[in-house]
């Protein structure tokens, strides 16, 4: 079966994402135009987290510009595809979560939540350094994960 969705995020660098997905146990591969996912459309999901709900042609899935692996990953693992957003603002993360698709939700969170956040940190803390804030991740006394930003 195939489940494909997106991670409901844009990626805008890169660098961000690859420092993002290393963190989670991922890597980015550049360049890579094919992702591993079922590798055939059986048009059987129709959730709202499809991806053909959401504007993806079928046409598209497995194909991409770079890819997300799990460092771990085994043959049979299903990877990340980053994919050109048609606004032109920067990738789409599409991937199957069916199967062996859980793995990468396990992983990178449901809907790849933890992958957006570790992707957010990353975007804050490098766009407010280079408009000369200073910059600081922490831990509140409640445990919380902060980033500070002054002047």
């Amino acid at each position: 079966m195939s489940h494909v969705t997106t991670g409901e995020m844009c990626i805008t660098n890169l660098e961000d994402a690859e420092e993002a997905a290393k963190v989670l146990g991922g890597k980015l591969v550049k360049g890579q135009t094919t992702h591993k996912w079922y590798g055939r459309f059986l048009n059987d999901w129709h959730n709202d987290r499809a991806a053909i709900r959401r504007g993806i042609s079928a046409e598209t899935f497995g194909t991409c510009e770079h890819a997300i692996v799990m460092e771990d990953a085994t043959e049979q693992d299903y990877e990340i595809g980053l994919v050109w957003r048609p606004d032109g603002k920067g990738w789409d993360a599409i991937y199957d979560l069916y199967g062996p698709g859980a793995r990468l939700e396990a992983k990178f969170g449901e809907g790849l939540c933890k992958l957006k956040t570790e992707f957010g940190v990353r975007a804050t803390k490098r766009t407010y350094s280079e408009l000369g804030y200073m910059v600081e991740e922490r831990r509140n006394e409640q445990g919380k994960r902060q980033v500070m930003v002054w002047k």
